[in-house]
């Protein structure tokens, strides 16, 4: 074990371990949002919906700005044209999710609030819930 898994183990034991939280301003999104996902979850999302939870992309992200742990999260883009979805270089999954139906909170994505495209607006968005199948 590390310094910094020593250091957060103490800090979670006595209630000081801090979440990043990801999320800016309250957001109402349009009816539908899109998220990206590999493929090897098709099954798991069909069986059980999204799940909230901290993924590779996330975490390395945060870890840039921070050194706390993640809060589990969902991402989305609120735009149906593919060009603003998020790019992984990989043949992802496309998942329409119906936010009627849905029924969580949305937040913009405060990860992208300084890196806005002159072309498109600020889009991406974020759910601490899980949305069921």
């Amino acid at each position: 074990m590390n310094l910094q898994e020593n250091i957060h183990r103490i800090k979670e034991v006595m209630g000081l371990s801090e979440l990043y939280d990801p999320s800016g301003k309250s957001y109402e999104p349009s009816k539908f949002v899109y998220h990206k996902s590999s493929p090897v979850w098709r099954k798991n999302i069909l069986k059980t919906g999204l799940l909230v939870s901290v993924g590779d992309c996330y975490k390395t992200y945060s870890e840039n700005f921070s050194k706390e742990e993640c809060i589990p999260a969902i991402f989305a883009t609120d735009s149906e044209n593919k060009d603003e979805w998020f790019e992984s270089t990989w043949d992802d999954d496309v998942w329409r999710i119906n936010t009627k139906i849905a029924d969580v909170t949305w937040f913009k994505d405060k990860h992208f609030e300084n890196m806005r495209h002159p072309e498109f607006k600020y889009n991406h968005i974020v759910t601490f819930e899980d949305i069921k199948p």
